[in-house]
């Protein structure tokens, strides 16, 4: 069973496999660890594939404010993360 530390580090280890990355930042919003997919979508040294990634992962109820923040504070001015939380749905769909 994987931590989400382990899937952070795994996420930005550049010799691990593509399929490998992306299922590590799967299982970050998973376990709504928005900090952890909010810090990748700031990495600057990380492919973009990794960060846009990370962002459309944040873009879920649980992440949302995660995400209005960093877009408020000016770290990311990437379009994508506008789009995102425009997008974003008011809620999980889950029923009572």
């Amino acid at each position: 069973m994987s931590t989400p530390e382990g899937n952070f580090e795994t996420a930005i280890d550049d010799s691990r496999d593509r399929a490998a990355r992306e299922r590590a930042i799967d299982e970050l919003q998973t376990a709504n660890e928005c900090d952890s997919l909010a810090e990748l979508a700031r990495m600057d040294d990380i492919e973009a594939e990794y960060r846009e990634l990370a962002i459309r992962n944040l873009g879920h109820p649980q992440c949302e404010p995660t995400l209005s923040n960093i877009v408020d504070e000016g770290d990311l001015s990437d379009e994508l993360a506008r789009s995102v939380l425009t997008e974003t749905p008011d809620s999980s769909g889950a029923g009572p």
